[in-house]
């Protein structure tokens, strides 16, 4: 699953209603959900609350969403 798969599964909430809960960018969420950027621990932490999942199962999440979008780079474990 990825994190635009979690966004589907929660009903796509809107990004700047996300970004207001979360506290954080929606430009910041919008680029670690299509995998252009890694989400930072702060940010993952931030996602996990606003969603209802746990840290590490949002940073698996993000990190599923960064290897789809670069399929040739390792993620770090």
């Amino acid at each position: 699953m990825t994190l635009k798969e979690l966004f589907a599964e929660r009903g796509n909430p809107p990004l700047d209603a996300l970004a207001l809960l979360a506290g954080t960018d929606k430009g910041t969420i919008s680029r670690v959900s299509n995998g252009r950027q890694r989400a930072r621990p702060e940010t993952v932490v931030r996602l996990a609350r606003a969603l209802g999942v746990s840290a590490r199962r949002m940073q698996a999440l993000c990190d599923a969403s960064y290897a789809t979008a670069h399929p040739d780079e390792r993620v770090p474990a």
